[in-house]
């Protein structure tokens, strides 16, 4: 093994030990808040959809989140997720990537095997890609608002769509906090960790934003730990 194949096999054991000791038999995929006990929702909309002032919230909002979970001296996994008709990498020329200063083919750790499912009747592969940093090196900013627009063309940057398949999803994770950041599109976002006391600062400061749908549950959670 040469000694590429060996980082790169070392990232993805890494990635792997953190889930399975932080958030264990967790799958990284949508929805992120009904898939773990301690999570947060948020709303990220506010006025009229698709205007101007609608994608500025959206990306104050999703911006302000973030810094919350992540610091510049943190270092984090990125996860892209990317659905395909045909078995090949998420392209290294993707958007996504381009957003990380620096940026190297090598960096990208490429999970293997590649997961078949079926969506809309048709079958098609997805396919994980791995890649650790420092926060400081991501233009986190561009991915978001990215995120935010592939709903609605033509607005740019977004992110892209594969025909009748999902659009590509993006996960962060703190390593040191034990957090993991997902916006799954303009509408909102979800961020869920280790264990519920992580959150409570993220939920007093940003309560506000809780998503009025899932409130209740969430608030129910900080009350039952509260209780013990």
């Amino acid at each position: 093994m040469n000694q590429l194949a060996h980082i790169k096999q070392s990232v993805k054991q890494e990635y792997r030990s953190f889930l399975d000791i932080n958030f264990k038999a967790l799958e990284i995929r949508a929805p992120l808040f009904y898939n773990w006990p301690f999570s947060l929702r948020f709303d990220l909309q506010t006025g009229e959809t698709g205007t101007d002032e609608y994608f500025i919230e959206v990306a104050r909002r999703a911006t302000t989140l973030f810094e919350a979970v992540f610091s510049n001296d943190e270092a984090l996994f990125l996860v892209v997720i990317d659905y395909q008709y045909k078995r090949r990498k998420v392209r290294s020329s993707n958007y996504i990537f381009k957003q990380i200063q620096d940026f190297t083919k090598s960096e990208a750790n490429y999970l293997n095997p590649i997961l078949l499912y079926k969506d809309d009747g048709q079958y098609g592969y997805r396919r994980i890609a791995v890649i650790k940093l420092a926060a400081e090196r991501l233009n986190y900013q561009n991915i978001l608002m990215a995120i935010a627009n592939t709903d609605f063309p033509p607005r740019q940057p977004r992110l892209d769509r594969n025909s009748a398949l999902k659009s590509k999803e993006v996960y962060f994770l703190n390593i040191d906090r034990k957090l993991i950041f997902h916006m799954y599109d303009d509408r909102g976002l979800d961020i869920i960790a280790a264990d519920i006391e992580t959150l409570r600062p993220i939920y007093k400061k940003y309560n506000g934003w809780i998503f009025d749908y899932d409130r209740k549950e969430i608030d129910g959670k900080f009350k039952q730990q509260d209780a013990v």
